[in-house]
């Protein structure tokens, strides 16, 4: 009986290793595709923030801009009346 166990021992204990071997791949192929899925999200909030910014910055461009028409068409009376009763500090 011990004699078919010890010959039996070394395809055992290769089996469970190869066994061992495939469940840890699996495990770090699983870790690998969060950590890709993780890049991804963080991309996409990235873009999702610059544009956001972008269109912030074109929107307070087009503001700016017509402001400055306004001001620009009123005559220079009006400008300074309009700057003293407009003008505040927060």
């Amino acid at each position: 009986m011990i004699d078919i166990l010890l010959s039996i021992a070394p395809w055992l204990a290769g089996l469970i290793g190869i066994v061992a071997g495939l469940f840890m791949h699996q495990q770090a192929k699983a870790t690998k595709a969060q950590a890709a899925q993780e890049v991804a999200e963080t991309k996409q909030e990235v873009d999702d923030r610059n544009t956001a910014a972008a269109q912030k910055a074109a929107q307070a461009t087009g503001e700016r801009g017509n402001v400055e028409n306004e001001i620009a068409a009123m005559p220079a009376a009006d400008r300074e009346q309009r700057l003293r009763d407009d003008w505040t500090r927060e």
